[in-house]
């Protein structure tokens, strides 16, 4: 009779043991697969700002860019040019007036192509944490054509881009323009 009683409550425990184990691996894949669908929405919002980017420098039009939807308020773009480790930030209005509208308005042409887009990782727990990892290759124009790999960090809050870190040798791009 004990041994009976014994068995029964082993069985019931062996089972109880895989039932949350199972319960803790559908709960641990519904949550990557939400970070997963984050990362692939902030993904599309990155695409349509480069899209949008793109138009405007083949446009002929001289109307003002305007990305303002794709940002939030406290957004901070870092470039990182040589004696810069911790990168040069700009805000939202000096990125989108003073880099990206200048170039245009003084005769610059840029054209992002060809890009892999990665998710990115939380830098503490090195989980996916819907950050967008870009390399891509870019086409600048004026008097010569060069191209010119870079690599981005992008960061999202609530769907809008917050933060940008990007990597590119600009100078040596200005350099072979003007040669």
């Amino acid at each position: 009779m004990l041994l009976g009683k014994l068995f029964w409550m082993l069985f019931i425990m062996s089972k109880l043991k895989n039932t949350l184990i199972l319960s803790a691996l559908i709960f641990l894949f519904s949550c990557g697969k939400n970070k997963i669908k984050r990362y692939e929405q902030n993904l599309e919002t990155l695409k349509l700002l480069v899209d949008n980017i793109n138009n405007y420098y083949e446009s002929s039009d001289s109307s003002a860019l305007d990305i303002s939807q794709y940002f939030t308020s406290d957004f901070t773009f870092f470039s990182f040019t040589a004696g810069s480790p911790k990168g040069v930030p700009a805000s939202f209005t000096e990125y989108q007036d003073g880099i990206l509208s200048q170039l245009k308005k003084n005769g610059f042409s840029i054209k992002i192509g060809h890009s892999i887009y990665l998710p990115g990782i939380d830098e503490n727990t090195y989980e996916i944490d819907g950050s967008v990892r870009v390399y891509s290759k870019a086409t600048i124009s004026r008097e010569n054509t060069v191209e010119l790999s870079a690599y981005r960090t992008v960061n999202f809050k609530n769907g809008k881009i917050s933060g940008i870190w990007e990597w590119a040798d600009y100078g040596g791009a200005i350099k072979q323009i003007y040669e």
